[in-house]
């Protein structure tokens, strides 16, 4: 079969001529196209961004809650060093089954069931954290902690995973990069949260409090510590529970109308998606883009602190510049997407663009830390944070790229596969490269992985396949049966 025969028929206005379109892998036997009056949006899809937003945030803040009162629980609580990090490091381990787990379940149920699932087991963490300071003895906080935070682990896969098929699957073309870059905004700022609420609410010491230590008698003021983290905790009970909430009151896994013709173009299963996905080389390009940006630098994240105190920098000071860093990425992943959106022809120079600054900029802090020119505390924090910046702006476009290149794979696999090779790439940094090499060097392996990262993106073939089904009709065989049947039921026009 010659390759024209097995490029869909799309009646007027076919894409066939297009140099930018990937062969489609199903043959079509007909011509039948349906009107794009079929497609349409729902105000409703602002509130499912909302609450899949809030759940990302939520966990975000779950998964980074400890870190930033380690310090506390050590003095006035009796934790060892290693029980905070451990804390963390659940987060990573069972982030891995979680996200092998999320394209399965979604190849069995739908979106609402696996959502339910996610949020439930999400309350019920948080429901444990509520007792743990109101009902359980103290002595039984450090053994829930630590099955809270595998829980919250376990959960912190869909908000990434499930990104693109929110999008998808809710927002018109114009719409699903602002979209995804708003998603990936709550989840940094989930995560930056913990660095001021943590201290704010327990403190390292009960005179950097609005609430002083007579407020709470005792010799050692160990009342008021116990208070404080009870409040930090009801807080962060509260808002998991509230992530179930909201997806009780409502959540379809899809609305009654799609937007666009891509959102019900029928997807491979599981099993097919993965043996077509080793045949497309552009897919596994931005893996690794994103794998050596965020990967690495979330490991670097990891050991930043130990990097910057080894180079004469105080540990307070260590730790402003990595949150305020995190924070500056919020309005990189909004403008970034807005800026994808808009241009959306020229995503590849973009990122490829934003990439090569975000090195430049890496590349002037390394110099600057290692005095090979006189320091300038200025310098480091211009450059860290416009650094950073860059390399996160970039996640939602980095996001929509691979799943233009994967289709019609469905888009949990493809973000699926983007997040285990993320997820890889930071254990590889943190548990590989840290045995063999001193913290130090580390800076030199971050900016080895930003610049090959950046000459990787300049190899992207640019894929606008679902872009491109969007903005015409599409054949009647790219539908499912559930999609066939609610646009006959609306009496929507199909042509031949």
């Amino acid at each position: 079969m010659s390759f024209e025969e097995r490029r869909p028929l799309l009646g007027e206005g076919s894409i066939q001529g297009s140099k930018s379109a990937d062969p489609h892998p199903y043959h079509h036997s007909r011509s039948q196209v349906i009107s794009q009056t079929a497609f349409k949006t729902t105000p409703a899809r602002w509130y499912i961004l909302f609450a899949f937003c809030y759940m990302g945030f939520v966990q975000g803040f779950i998964g980074n809650a400890w870190g930033p009162i380690a310090r506390t629980m050590e003095s006035h609580f009796g934790w060892d060093s290693s029980i905070s990090s451990l804390l963390a490091t659940w987060m990573s381990l069972f982030f891995v089954p979680g996200a092998l787990l999320f394209p399965v379940l979604m190849s069995w149920f739908n979106m609402r069931i696996v959502i339910l699932l996610n949020t439930s087991l999400m309350a019920f963490a948080g429901a444990l954290k509520i007792l743990s300071m109101t009902v359980f003895p103290i002595s039984y906080l450090k053994a829930i902690s630590h099955i809270t935070q595998i829980i919250n682990g376990f959960c912190g896969a869909v908000p990434f995973s499930g990104v693109m098929y929110i999008t998808v699957n809710w927002f018109p073309t114009s719409e699903r990069l602002i979209a995804t870059g708003i998603i990936m905004a709550s989840l940094n700022t989930g995560i930056g949260v913990p660095f001021v609420l943590g201290p704010s609410l327990v403190p390292e010491n009960a005179t950097n409090s609005s609430l002083t230590s007579t407020s709470f008698p005792g010799d050692d003021n160990h009342e008021f510590f116990v208070h404080r983290l009870r409040y930090y905790l009801i807080i962060q009970g509260v808002a998991m529970i509230v992530t179930l909430l909201l997806v009780l009151v409502y959540f379809p896994s899809r609305p009654k109308f799609a937007p666009t013709a891509s959102a019900v173009t029928a997807r491979l299963d599981m099993v097919e998606g993965l043996k077509t996905l080793t045949r497309k080389g552009n897919f596994w390009l931005i893996v690794m883009v994103y794998g050596l940006t965020s990967g690495v630098f979330n490991g670097y994240g990891l050991t930043m602190n130990t990097i910057l105190t080894n180079n004469n920098i105080s540990q307070t000071t260590a730790g402003l510049i990595g949150s305020v860093a995190l924070v500056a990425s919020v309005p990189s992943n909004l403008i970034l997407g807005f800026v994808g959106a808009t241009f959306i022809a020229h995503q590849k120079s973009i990122n490829a663009g934003v990439l090569a600054a975000g090195s430049i900029f890496m590349v002037i802090f390394v110099v600057d830390l290692n005095e090979w020119l006189p320091r300038s505390m200025i310098v480091i924090w211009v450059s860290v944070i416009l650094g950073v910046m860059c390399i996160t702006g970039v996640v939602p476009i980095l996001f929509d790229m691979s799943t233009e290149s994967a289709h019609p794979i469905s888009e949990e696999l493809s973000s699926t596969i983007m997040v285990l090779g993320n997820q890889i790439m930071c254990d590889i940094f943190t548990g590989v490269l840290q045995l063999h090499f001193d913290a130090s060097n580390m800076n030199y392996v971050l900016i080895v992985s930003f610049i090959l990262a950046t000459v990787l993106a300049c190899f992207y073939r640019t894929s606008n396949v679902r872009r491109l089904i969007d903005a015409h009709s599409i054949t009647i065989e790219h539908l499912d049966s559930r999609s066939i049947a609610q646009i006959q039921n609306a009496g929507v026009r199909v042509a031949t």
